[in-house]
């Protein structure tokens, strides 16, 4: 069980601490506390080290440490007290003598806190260790992968364009041993294009360390996606090599009769569409060299377009009884039920077969292109940002050498601060668990501990596979193996009652708390503070836009004319309305405890 916390408990170092804390709550200024407190408690500054998700947020830290341990080294006596009592330290002749020389010892320090991003702190572990982590020594970081991307996509098509040869188009489900240039062909018409199909690859390249977890230790990646994902979908191995065809059963001997027997009966309705149907199965039937044509014709008389049954003129009517009779009228509806429903299975079997064979070549093209990419970068002594975390965590778990090298690291780490750990994905996860268990195992050995803060909330860097979710298990794997307590910091220092109150209004909504089972309700120091609230409008493209004519004009001589008719110079139009509302009403605002009337300057427009 996770036992709860005040937020000055939550800076003890006696106590292992996860934080929820909301936007404006103070978790910055928690965070820098617990650092003051570690260091008054005699911690070794070289053995803190305090990990963010971006260099902005690691150097503010850094600077607020600084002014902190610079306002108590300037500090007069009585200050320096109340400074120790806000943070929750204990008061007295020792405590003081320490805060006060804070500054100046870590100034000298000759092994500083390391206040680091994920990437940086990857960065040291694997510079220490390149020969285990099997990478080159003196390896260089690349920030700008495109360059190299857009060579490894040269180099993959030049592959394809070698390896072409004839591929079987007929069956779906088809995953024999096609070459690079056919699975690169099954993406491009899916994907409708080049373009499309590059993106499609980016999204695996961008997602290899999750396709590297998925497929370790497998000796055919490909392969093993590609079963793994016929196992879920249901398809059995005849199935997908084309031994076992899904449509044979609608054409079999006795199906071909119902088939015959229902067309009769659409010709005896007699009107257009029912003739159309009739003659569509019998030319259907007639035909035995292509199944899934026939199949795709039989299928249009009697599902429409969207993948629904027909239900015109194939329903209980007087007027189809006059014209069938009680007993043919009862017998037409119950084969075309029948019928409709048989179709709709090999819809879905067909369906699966094509979501295979599509993956397949998606992780055929996708795994070359890794692995094009991934040798470039070898070759020049490189690693991205995806590299540092999968090697760093390879390395920590899996190497040769990975409980000697997880003891290497373990003695230069005893306290861990984690910020915005809402932005943590499972790679960064999975490379602090060593260090984790070893804390876990050895709680005598020395003073250690562990914090980590953050709000599912403002979890926004999912396009770097942050999983919002891992907060509350790791919380839970904290509190279960190190006792940690559990801090909920959801009064805001920053926002108005309106917003907070707008904020629990979305929030505790059933089906957002039904995801979110920790939200807590959210409150604020500034109930006085005016605020307000306002749902904008939503702009959409007209439907029935015209279509400007195309011309030609010289850019020297005429300029550019922009339509004032798209969604961006309506929102534009509406904002500055609403702008010019709150500037000339005027709305007031408070300043520093004064109220004053609003400016422009006051005004931030946030885009995506």
């Amino acid at each position: 069980m996770m036992s709860s916390t005040t937020s000055l408990d939550a800076c003890n170092p006696a106590f292992n601490a996860t934080v929820s804390a909301s936007a404006g709550s103070g978790k910055t200024w928690l965070l820098i506390t617990r650092t003051v407190r570690l260091l008054i408690e005699g911690a070794e500054p070289g053995n803190i080290i305090a990990l963010t998700f971006t260099r902005k947020a690691a150097g503010e830290m850094q600077i607020r440490l600084n002014q902190r341990l610079f306002e108590m080294a300037t500090a007069e006596g009585s200050e320096l007290e109340a400074i120790l009592t806000l943070i929750g330290s204990p008061v007295n002749n020792n405590t003081k003598t320490v805060a006060a020389g804070l500054y100046e010892s870590l100034m000298h320090s000759l092994h500083p806190i390391r206040i680091q991003t994920f990437h940086s702190f990857c960065q040291d572990i694997l510079s220490r260790f390149p020969l285990e982590a099997d990478i080159p020594p003196g390896f260089d970081l690349i920030e700008d992968s495109s360059l190299l991307e857009h060579q490894a996509w040269q180099t993959l098509f030049n592959e394809a364009s070698l390896s072409a040869k004839p591929a079987d188009k007929q069956h779906p489900g088809h995953t024999g041993q096609n070459t690079l240039n056919d699975e690169l062909d099954v993406i491009m018409q899916i994907c409708n294009g080049p373009d499309n199909t590059l993106t499609a690859l980016n999204s695996f390249l961008s997602h290899r360390s999750d396709w590297w977890a998925f497929t370790a230790h497998t000796k055919n990646p490909v392969a093993f996606a590609r079963d793994q994902l016929a196992q879920s979908l249901q398809l059995d191995a005849q199935t997908i090599s084309g031994e076992k065809n899904p449509v044979d059963p609608l054409l079999s001997q006795t199906n071909q009769l119902n088939l015959q027997i229902f067309a009769n009966f659409l010709r005896e309705i007699k009107n257009k569409t029912s003739e159309k149907h009739a003659d569509t199965i019998y030319a259907a039937l007639a035909q035995s060299d292509d199944n899934f044509t026939q199949f795709a014709s039989i299928r249009s008389a009697f599902i429409k377009k969207d993948g629904e049954k027909l239900i015109q003129g194939r329903q209980y009517n007087p007027t189809l009884e006059k014209k069938l009779g009680p007993d043919h009228t009862t017998r037409f509806i119950e084969l075309h039920d029948e019928i409709s429903e048989k179709i709709l299975q090999i819809d879905e079997q067909l369906k699966r077969l094509l979501s295979l064979k599509i993956n397949n070549a998606w992780y055929f093209a996708g795994q070359r292109y890794v692995d094009i990419y991934q040798q470039l970068k070898r070759q020049l002594r490189l690693l991205d940002f995806t590299d540092l975390e999968w090697k760093c965590y390879e390395l920590l778990q899996h190497a040769d050498n990975a409980h000697w090298v997880q003891y290497k690291i373990d003695q230069r780490i005893d306290h861990i601060l984690i910020d915005e750990f809402q932005d943590t994905n499972p790679t960064q996860w999975h490379l602090l668990s060593p260090i984790l268990d070893e804390i876990a195992a050895n709680p005598e050995q020395r003073p250690r501990s562990i914090f980590l803060v953050g709000d599912e909330k403002q979890s926004i860097y999912s396009f770097r596979r942050a999983n919002p979710a891992l907060q509350a298990q790791a919380s839970q794997w904290l509190a279960d193996n190190l006792n940690a307590r559990a801090t909920p910091l959801d009064f805001s220092r920053r926002s108005s009652s309106a917003i907070i109150n707008c904020v629990n209004h979305i929030f505790e909504q059933d089906d957002i708390s039904a995801i979110m089972t920790g939200y807590t309700t959210h409150d604020t120091y500034l109930n006085t503070l005016p605020g307000q609230v306002v749902l904008a409008d939503l702009f959409e493209e007209d439907e029935a836009t015209e279509i400007e004519p195309i011309y030609f004009r010289n850019p020297l001589e005429q300029a550019r004319v922009l339509s004032e008719k798209n969604v961006r110079q309506k929102e534009a139009a509406y904002i500055a309305e609403k702008i010019g509302r709150l500037k000339n009403t005027p709305s007031l605002i408070t300043d520093n405890g004064t109220v004053r009337a609003i400016e422009y300057g006051d005004i931030m427009i946030l885009m995506r």
